[in-house]
């Protein structure tokens, strides 16, 4: 059962990565504003031309990594600086952070406690 749990958690995640990133390139979806400060700094990533592309690219490889079971605890390191940015800026600036936090941050966070010996043996 384990098994399938792990695998069940790595395909909501790599699909919901693979999405969103194809999204960042194609805009099917318009995300709906999440207030200023959330707003102004994609919108500062976007102007870039460099920043914003890169990591929806980064979120297509690596979320396609996580779906075919490839170098997932390096896939999970590789999404660390992605999911750290999007925790800190809903939780500080979103009033209603839980609707993009959970589906998202919940398998990413219990993804990491599943692989945390594969962290033990990297670290020891």
């Amino acid at each position: 059962m384990g098994f399938y749990f792990e695998v069940a958690l790595r395909v909501l995640l790599g699909f919901q990565l693979v999405f969103w990133g194809l999204n960042g390139f194609f805009h099917w979806v318009k995300i709906p504003p999440s207030g200023p400060v959330i707003d102004g700094f994609v919108m500062a990533c976007n102007q870039t031309k460099f920043i914003m592309p890169t990591v929806k690219l980064l979120e297509i490889i690596l979320g396609f990594f996580l779906i075919i079971g490839f170098v997932v605890p390096a896939s999970l390191l590789g999404l660390a600086p992605v999911v750290f940015v999007i925790t800190g800026l809903h939780l500080f600036h979103n009033s209603k952070p839980w609707a993009v936090l959970l589906p998202f941050c919940g398998p990413y966070a219990i993804l990491l406690i599943i692989h945390s010996l594969t962290w033990l043996r990297l670290f020891h």
